[in-house]
């Protein structure tokens, strides 16, 4: 029987993996080692490698609030004048 093992995207793996994204804070080589069924772009992986822990961390939060943002404004519309999702704009 075929190896049918499912391989996750790196960066998707990021957003949906607490547990997978702080262990990329601390150690990007580490994490990514032990999570052997994600595909990462090596340059990418050695840029974040070569960061500062603090920067690492600033570079994939902000990745993962735009992700979430972009879901929410797919589902509930822009941010409206008012701040919200979908909200209102002055008449």
């Amino acid at each position: 029987m075929p190896d049918e093992r499912v391989v996750t995207p790196f960066w998707v793996r990021v957003v949906a993996d607490e547990r997978f994204r702080d262990a990329l804070i601390e150690d990007p080589l580490r994490a990514l080692a032990a999570t052997p069924d994600v595909t990462v772009d090596t340059d990418q992986l050695r840029e974040l490698d070569e960061m500062e822990r603090d920067r690492r961390a600033e570079v994939i939060a902000e990745v993962v609030r735009e992700v979430h943002l972009r879901g929410a404004v797919a589902r509930f519309g822009q941010i409206g004048d008012d701040g919200r999702l979908g909200g209102g704009s002055p008449g």
